[in-house]
């Protein structure tokens, strides 16, 4: 049946239906395990006093954040009108030799980071530095608004995310005005800073709001509805970017997080240990009326331009899952606890807005640039995490399946296959009074037989997610096999993490071991190789990208964190640059050569990078 455009009718339906699954457990660190880069994940909620509790009593009831997962009365906070969660945060970062020795010109092959400017400059024949050097701040600011026990409104917003300090300089003469004609005539001659401004001085404003919803406990369950957090099991694919409800965590090194228009309702299934959710999300509404300069002020508040360009999303989820305190309670009174879920999405687009060329506030030609689609995907994510003894073992397996019939105005002509798989799997072993953990982490994520463009640029910024148009239209048809982790799923410091940006067209890897030296000090170290699946996408078409060491020392108490995190990366042929030879390489590959002479060729070299982090929680 045609989708008729407005989802009130659904929401409604949402209301009598089934019941929301929470979240699950949040993206670990750059390292692995419970502790981020710059010290731990924290557990939300006040500190847990010594020794094994007893079985607390399991009366489901509403989360005061997204998920589903209901905290024992026992262990519930005391009503407050209004609460203010949030943190600090403080980051530097030294990155040495990331481009791994090439050069990040796009007309020479490019590169997997980009170089110092200095390296381009004649002028005075600057020498290339071959390192970098930040530091950058983010102040979130969580509200949450309790009308009564079951009713609350929930806020997210960040204030100078990300800055980068020293990135606003104001000109002395024009107070705080800013733009590259009025600009002190030497960088030094400047003295303070001007605010952030988006599209004057930053991309993004001083303040950005990200999330605000609502949440009503009713009778049957709990009803949310607003641009909401996602966040389901390990965060392989959706990721939150924040708070884990499963695991208690929190990932203060996290720069992204999944965000979702949605209308849920969730509950527990009667006479089970199950809950349930079924949500409708509108995952993309195309052009609105205030985008356009034709309807731009037609009415009081913008509307949909058209119903059958939008992207709908519905999702069913159902699972057992344990508060992360009775868990780890469980678990240390010699129980086993298994946990586990499933998280299913269906998309649909029928029609689309092609927006080569439109610029914001524009005008949009509907005779050439309103195009057939007709995409669905089918989306199952299954995850389970099991506890027993000193033993932890926690996976997460995620499909994408579906097709896209119609890519023409894109360059493809025919159909396009989405095959896509990803998954994850991590073992934890406790021992010594809870002090050591020691462990291993693998994960997989299949890819495409293409390059990046430019092929140099490995970040997943520059895949190329509709193949080759010749192949495709060669053989009437395209498969679509690149999975892309989240990538606020931060498995290293380096290649993951910086050089490609999340894990794809992967296998890697990772043992770890951490060590808890006292209360407040802990110590952690790993170690991740990775394998290319289809190494013909490859800059090198090699299979091996390399292996990386991280060391990370974390001090935490008293709602202050620091730590600071050392990284190592080797690269291997997978990310060479070999020479221009069609016999190894195959067509398609033009490395070129600078004004110099200097061939963009040869072996990848090491990288480095130092990462030191302060957080202060509330």
């Amino acid at each position: 049946m045609r989708y008729i455009g407005s989802k009130l009718s659904l929401g409604i339906a949402i209301l009598i239906g089934m019941t929301e699954l929470a979240s699950a457990q949040m993206t670990p660190g750059p390292m692995g395990g419970p502790m981020g880069p710059m010290g731990p994940q924290t557990p939300s909620g006040e500190e847990k006093k010594e020794g094994v509790a007893e079985a607390a009593p399991k009366t489901p009831g509403l989360l005061p954040t997204t998920p589903a997962l209901p905290p024992p009365k026992g262990r519930r906070k005391r009503w407050k009108l209004f609460e203010m969660d949030g943190y600090y945060r403080l980051r530097t970062d030294w990155f040495k030799n990331f481009n791994l020795g090439f050069n990040d010109d796009p007309a020479l092959g490019g590169a997997p980071f980009p170089r110092a400017l200095g390296c381009s400059a004649t002028a005075l024949n600057h020498p290339c530095n071959d390192s970098l050097a930040s530091a950058n701040m983010r102040l979130r600011l969580e509200p949450t608004f309790n009308l009564d026990e079951g009713t609350s409104i929930h806020i997210q917003a960040d204030v100078y995310d990300n800055l980068v300090l020293g990135s606003t300089p104001t000109d002395l003469s024009l107070a705080g005005v800013y733009s590259g004609s009025n600009l002190p005539p030497v960088g030094a001659f400047g003295s303070t800073q001007a605010p952030g401004v988006k599209g004057v001085n930053s991309d993004r404003d001083a303040i950005t709001v990200k999330r605000a919803w609502a949440e009503v406990a009713v009778p049957l369950g709990v009803l949310k509805a607003g641009r909401m957090p996602n966040h389901w099991g390990m965060g392989i694919y959706h990721n939150g970017g924040g708070r884990d409800p499963i695991s208690g965590t929190y990932n203060y090194d996290a720069d992204y997080g999944d965000t979702v228009d949605r209308v849920s309702f969730s509950a527990q299934i009667p006479g089970t240990g199950l809950r349930a959710m079924i949500a409708s999300d509108w995952d993309t509404t195309r052009l609105v009326s205030n985008q356009t300069s034709a309807n731009k002020g037609h009415e009081g508040h913008p509307f949909d331009l058209d119903d059958s360009d939008d992207t709908n999303g519905w999702v069913a989820v159902i699972s057992k899952m344990t508060p992360p305190q009775d868990f780890k309670d469980a678990v240390d009174r010699g129980e086993t606890v298994f946990d586990y879920g499933a998280y299913f999405e269906y998309k649909t687009q029928s029609w689309d807005t092609n927006l080569t060329g439109f610029t914001l506030g524009g005008t949009f030609d509907p005779t050439t640039n309103y195009v057939p689609r007709d995409l669905k995907t089918y989306t199952p994510d299954l995850w389970a995490k099991l506890g027993v003894g000193a033993v932890t073992l926690e996976g997460e397996l995620v499909g994408q399946f579906g097709t896209v019939n119609h890519l023409d105005d894109l360059g493809v002509v025919g159909k396009a296959d989405i095959r896509k798989l990803g998954g994850a799997g991590r073992f934890t072993w406790k021992g010594v009074e809870g002090k050591l953990r020691l462990g291993a982490e693998t994960g997989f994520a299949t890819g495409d037989q293409w390059d990046n463009t430019v092929q140099g640029n490995t970040n997943i910024a520059y895949a190329n997610q509709l193949g080759d148009p010749s192949i495709c239209n060669a053989q009437h048809t395209c498969t679509l096999t690149q999975f892309m982790f989240n990538r606020d799923y931060q498995v290293d410091l380096i290649l993951w993490r910086h050089l490609v940006g999340a894990v794809t067209n992967a296998a890697y890897a990772k043992p770890f071991l951490q060590y808890d030296l006292t209360k407040s000090i802990m110590f952690k170290v790993a170690n991740v190789t990775s394998f290319a699946l289809k190494p013909v996408a490859t800059p090198g078409n090699s299979v091996m990208y390399g292996t990386e060491f991280d060391g990370d020392i974390g001090y935490y108490g008293n709602h202050i964190y620091i730590g600071i995190s050392y990284g190592v990366l080797f690269p291997l042929g997978a990310m060479a640059h070999n020479a221009n030879d069609s016999t190894v390489q195959g067509p398609g590959y033009t490395w070129g050569t600078d004004a110099n002479g200097n061939p963009n060729t040869g072996d990848p070299g090491t990288a480095h990078t130092i990462q030191s982090r302060l957080v202060l929680t509330f």
